[in-house]
């Protein structure tokens, strides 16, 4: 009973640690949030660079002439043999001043007709990948969200880490669509449009930066195609707002695929915020309309040229914008990608980034060896073949892809699959690593471990889809947990913590599956130690888990607790997935 007092006193302290520290924004010096009624974000500084505060002020208190001019394309939709040319014929004409690396563009991919080998090309070519759901339907749910991002992973291979965007389709966007967002590793949303004259961005030269929903969202979404509230809260999850292109009388014009001249267009937007607080410029493009209008790919190469010709002017992702946020510093002092290297962390079936010396998929060695000279297309023959190679001679093909999934229906834990809707872990990164790192607590593989190890205490917590009654958790460590907590209910509030469904104490050894009683009808399942976690393996047993044969898996008794060792609050400056 002690113990359980103890731990209700430190569920306070974490509330307060949620609240103060996820919960606080870093205000830079000289920066301060946008005025809206119900928008209130504090000033604290320097705590956390996974949460700022909503501002049309220049992001590190720098001055504007200083900093980079970020300029951002996307495309929206499926990747195929008719888009994907389009839009890289413009971003390989043009360079970055600085690193001489072709311009990148961020890629809104939805699923359904999207090529894979395309997808992985774009990726070894510095591209930005990110998601726009599976079929393209008006109100995606969480399988049309995460489905898009797991296809991606599982089959195109981009680590999961770097599928950290998201765009609604038809820019539609809610609240329930944000909490999948922030539950499932993304790190942001680009789906809310954003004009002047408003609170958030009063005039054409101080426009809206990207910010993190730690503390609502301050924008006007009635202007724009959603429903959002000032008071809501997905902290770590960032808007990066579309910002619509406006004409002399600051009526709008649209905020992707603007009528008109796109050079007359995009030059008037990019002369507003260079001059201005240089909030980031968007290109928001479908691939389809340039097409319909090849006039528009001349006009939009015609405004790179004159943008690229000013001083201190990139292109980048999203990712890359944001990034710079988090870290601010002089045009002067920014880099990127010198030396223009590809990615080397696409995942392969072979585990390896090159199997032997044949190449997966679509790319083909270059001099050191390494797979990443992208295979050409040739319509004729409608077939794939490396650089300096006829197109009519056979290319090797590896062994078909091993889908993630579909390996672990068999899984090594003897247990199937946990179906879950999200997951938190302690930590300090982002939302997109903190997911990675939680995601192989739950994939069937008992080699691979979900680690948390703050000095103070660690924590891991599961959201099953909706209040289930459980009998048991079964899980497997890779460290030895002494005084350990397992909670168990509807709320995930503390990460859980405060759940009384159950609070069971336990111990267990290292790789030794273990049962934790816990008989409850619970949403949320929270493990927490003083100490380190390593979580292999967690599986919640319900009553019609008619396929766990605890007799098979030789599940010793769980030690009886050891005296000491409550759980610790979680340390100042890490953040949580889930609120």
């Amino acid at each position: 009973m002690a113990e359980l007092v103890y731990l209700q006193r430190m569920g306070a302290k974490l509330t307060a640690w949620a609240v103060i520290v996820l919960g606080s924004c870093i205000l830079a010096s000289g920066q301060t949030p946008v005025s809206v009624p119900g928008y209130n974000c504090p000033s604290t500084c320097d705590a956390n660079p996974n949460c700022y505060c909503a501002s049309y002020d220049v992001p590190g208190g720098l001055d504007a002439s200083q900093i980079p001019q970020f300029i951002v394309i996307t495309n929206d939709d499926a990747v195929t043999v008719v888009t994907q040319p389009v839009i890289l014929n413009i971003t390989d004409k043009h360079q970055n001043q600085k690193n001489g690396c072709s311009i990148p563009a961020t890629w809104f991919v939805s699923i359904n007709y999207t090529d894979a080998n395309l997808v992985e090309e774009l990726y070894m070519k510095n591209h930005e990948i990110a998601t726009h759901t599976l079929h393209h339907p008006e109100n995606p749910d969480l399988t049309e969200i995460v489905g898009a991002k797991l296809w991606l992973n599982q089959t195109a291979h981009v680590p999961l880490e770097k599928l950290r965007g998201f765009r609604s389709p038809f820019l539609y966007f809610d609240e329930q669509q944000r909490t999948i967002l922030q539950q499932n590793g993304f790190l942001y949303d680009s789906t809310i449009s954003e004009q002047w004259p408003t609170a958030t961005s009063p005039g054409p030269g101080q426009r809206l930066w990207p910010y993190t929903m730690d503390y609502g969202l301050p924008q006007r979404c009635d202007l724009s195609t959603g429903t959002c509230a000032v008071n809501e809260s997905h902290p770590g999850l960032w808007e990066f707002p579309l910002w619509d292109c406006q004409d002399d009388t600051g009526a709008v014009i649209a905020s992707m695929d603007p009528p008109g001249n796109l050079y007359d267009v995009y030059k008037r937007e990019f002369d507003r915020v260079y001059n201005g607080n240089r909030a980031p410029l968007g290109i928001y493009l479908h691939a389809a309309r340039l097409l319909a209008n090849p006039s528009t790919i001349d006009e939009l190469n015609q405004f790179i040229d004159y943008a690229l010709g000013q001083p201190n002017v990139w292109f980048a992702t999203i990712s890359q914008v944001i990034e710079w946020i988090k870290d601010p510093v002089p045009a002067a002092n920014y880099t990127y990608n010198e030396g223009c290297k590809p990615p080397t962390d696409m995942w392969f079936p072979s585990g390896h980034f090159c199997k032997e010396v044949t190449c997966v998929h679509g790319f083909c060695q270059d001099d050191t060896g390494a797979c990443t000279v992208a295979k050409v297309y040739d319509d004729s023959t409608r077939t794939f073949y490396c650089p300096g190679q006829p197109s009519d001679t056979p290319v090797a093909s590896p062994s078909p892809a091993v889908n993630p999934t579909e390996a672990a229906q068999t899984p090594s834990c003897g247990h199937p699959l946990l179906n879950f809707v999200g997951l938190g872990i302690s930590g300090t990164e982002d939302n997109a690593q903190l997911y990675t790192n939680a995601v192989q607590a739950v994939d069937g593989l008992c080699t691979s471990c979900a680690v948390a190890n703050s000095t103070t205490g660690n924590y891991f917590m599961i959201a099953l889809p909706e209040p289930t009654p459980i009998q048991s958790v079964y899980v497997v460590t890779g460290n030895s947990l002494s005084g350990a907590y397992l909670f168990a209910g509807n709320s995930s509030s503390n990460a859980g913590l405060s759940n009384p469904a159950c609070a069971e104490k336990f111990d267990v050894a290292a790789a030794s599956p273990s049962l934790i009683s816990c008989s409850a009808t619970a949403t949320y399942i929270t493990l927490a130690t003083s100490g380190d976690l390593e979580l292999c393996d967690i599986y919640v047993v319900t009553p019609d888990s008619a396929a766990i044969n605890t007799s098979n898996l030789d599940l010793p008794a769980v030690a009886p607790p050891s005296p000491a060792a409550a759980v610790a609050p979680a340390p100042s400056g890490s953040r949580r997935l889930l609120l």
